[in-house]
């Protein structure tokens, strides 16, 4: 399974890559704060289907540490992005915010930058401890992705016709990124028996 998952990871990275540049790349038209949060977002689309191809192209042939560092920028790339649009959002619509809003995008800022630094910490230190930590923070930052897709900036709950389905596409894929690194960091921690 390992293995599988090894040879699928290149190729989910290209999609992933391609499927955020296609969702962002219109923000490029618009002003201000969502035209940063457009050129930073094409940017990083880039880097995960320019990472996606040496994935394909080099495999195994990629040095131990600079694969490890492709493995850590990978994960932690996405939320970091996120923590920077979920602030440029707060800022730009702060004062129509709810309770129920304020709620999900401080959980949303919280989770994201937490996730990003304890992964980081996690994969350079491989301590069990900080490993469950980062896969605690991992699943909190899920919950903030599923919640920034159920509920509008505001705060209101949306319908189920007024979903977007390419987002909710683009965070699956990352959350099964995220959660499959962080299953393949466990098994090679995971010391072998002596009978």
């Amino acid at each position: 399974m390992r293995k599988v998952s090894e040879f699928i990871k290149p190729y989910i990275s290209i999609v992933f890559g391609v499927l955020l540049l296609l969702f962002y790349l219109n923000w490029l038209s618009y002003e201000g704060g969502a035209l940063a949060i457009g050129i930073i977002a094409i940017a990083l689309s880039a880097y995960y289907v320019a990472s996606g191809l040496l994935g394909v192209l080099l495999g195994d042939k990629l040095p131990k540490g600079l694969r490890k560092a492709f493995d850590i920028c990978t994960i932690v790339l996405f939320p970091t992005f996120m923590f920077i649009y979920f602030l440029i959002m707060t800022v730009n619509i702060a004062e129509n915010m709810g309770p129920a809003g304020w709620l999900i995008i401080i959980l949303s800022m919280s989770a994201s930058i937490a996730f990003a630094c304890m992964f980081t910490v996690a994969k350079v230190v491989n301590n069990k401890v900080i490993s469950r930590l980062a896969l605690m923070f991992a699943a909190i930052f899920a919950l903030a992705l599923l919640l920034n897709i159920l509920f509008d900036s505001v705060g209101n709950p949306i319908a189920l016709g007024a979903i977007n389905i390419i987002a909710l596409v683009i965070y699956g894929i990352f959350t099964y990124m995220m959660f499959n690194s962080l299953a393949l960091s466990a098994s090679k921690e995971e010391p072998k028996q002596v009978e």
